[in-house]
């Protein structure tokens, strides 16, 4: 631990007695700087302790938000789609697709926000890293045009696509960002933030870098930011945990992240990750070409939000089915013992029976409909409801959706069941 000296100003002979009092004054003093050490690794672990309970506490409280902001979307989403349809020749046509833009940034920053607050079982899927790098900055850009910070993006055309876990790399993404915002607060202007992205020759690494115009990192650091609880910012602003995490994230994935830092010319941050065979194919996205009805069916709605289900309705009804709506699980059962459906549309999240509890209740008294309904939810990142849907295999369609994603869903159900 350290060094312990005494000098006299004349010369002695060695002292026993002198020699094991000093002794006794070393180990004393490394106790003290032990328990000084201890107390302070206990202040940062209490620090983090305290910052991953918050965030779970966040993400519960952004789940119910997540959820009471959905619908809405999901009411403005669906509508401008069937005005799209309505004023497919209009000059208003224009106006419905800013709305539509509009709603579909709303939907892309509350499902950035779920991510990036709930805890999730790492799952590896086909990842664009440039899809990733703009919807993060899209979900940082007001923090950083305020504190005048200039965001440029210089992508690499046709990247090939990452077998990773698109969580756990928004995370370090967003994480990087944070820093090199913050460590900007301390320079002056300008204030500038570059991402770029690039692949080898031989497309088998693809390439993040991160670079500030900050102050930089001394090289005396640049060995240490990565390891656990090690942080340069005061006391209740940083838990020394980003750089860490993020190094273990990229390194589960094959990857390194590494930093350089030119005198005074700010910060540069690099993640490498290999290009893995992609085990899964990815879905393309429905677009809006008009999916036929299967004529002569009947629908049950079950949802309680009244713009959701009247949405549905006069989308359904449009198309040529017999609609009918409620608001939860127990008007549904008594509807059920008036007459047969050929299909139910149920929300997830409702008061009195809600979604999980009208399954459960038709495996009781309809088996014949278990096949036959389709549920809605806003947060699909629920752990309690991704168990569910896991569990009962039912076709699910996340708030907020499209018409065309809504269409093919019910003609998919309705032609096999």
């Amino acid at each position: 631990m350290g060094v312990l000296e005494f000098y006299a100003e004349t010369m002695l002979q060695p002292h026993t007695m002198l020699l094991d009092i000093g002794v006794q004054i070393g180990i004393q003093l490394g106790r003290v700087v032990e328990r000084q050490q201890a107390a302070a690794q206990y202040q940062l672990q209490q620090e983090a302790l305290y910052q991953s309970e918050k965030l779970a506490a966040m993400g519960s409280l952004l789940s119910g938000v997540a959820h009471e902001l959905n619908n809405p979307l999901a009411a403005v989403l669906m509508h401008t789609d069937l005005l799209r349809e309505e004023l497919s020749h209009s000059p208003a046509i224009e106006l419905v697709d800013e709305v539509t833009r509009a709603a579909e940034r709303c939907t892309r920053l509350v499902r950035a926000f779920l991510t990036l607050t709930r805890q999730h079982t790492p799952e590896r899927t086909a990842v664009a890293l440039n899809s990733l790098v703009t919807d993060t900055v899209e979900l940082l850009a007001y923090s950083l045009r305020v504190d005048n910070v200039a965001v440029h993006l210089e992508l690499a055309e046709n990247l090939p696509l990452l077998w990773a876990d698109a969580h756990q790399i928004q995370q370090v993404i967003t994480n990087l960002i944070t820093n090199a915002h913050q460590a900007m607060r301390e320079a002056s202007m300008p204030r500038q933030l570059t991402l770029t992205t690039q692949c080898n020759p031989t497309r088998t690494c693809v390439t993040l870098a991160v670079m500030d115009t900050g102050p930089g990192i001394p090289p005396t650091l640049q060995t240490r930011i990565f390891e656990p609880f090690f942080t340069t910012k005061p006391v209740g602003i940083g838990t020394g945990l980003g750089l860490s995490l993020c190094r273990g994230i990229i390194e589960r994935h094959g990857g390194t992240i590494t930093v350089s830092s030119p005198p005074g010319q700010g910060a540069i941050f690099c993640v490498e990750l290999p290009v893995e065979t992609i085990v899964s194919t990815v879905p393309t996205s429905p677009g809006h070409d008009r999916v036929p009805a299967v004529p002569g069916k009947s629908i049950l709605i079950i949802d309680d939000e009244p713009s959701i289900a009247s949405g549905l309705k006069r989308l359904l009804s449009r198309d040529g089915y017999s609609v009918e709506t409620v608001a939860n699980g127990h008007m549904a059962l008594t509807k059920l013992r008036e007459r047969s459906y050929d299909l139910l549309l149920s929300d997830m999240r409702m008061p009195e029976i809600d979604g999980p509890g009208l399954y459960r209740m038709l495996e009781q008294q309809y088996p014949h409909l278990l096949r036959r309904v389709i549920f809605l939810t806003g947060d699909t990142l629920n752990p309690e409801t991704k168990k569910f849907l896991d569990q009962s295999a039912a076709p699910c369609l996340t708030k907020p959706c499209t018409v065309a994603e809504i269409r093919r869903v019910i003609q998919e159900v309705l032609q096999t069941s």
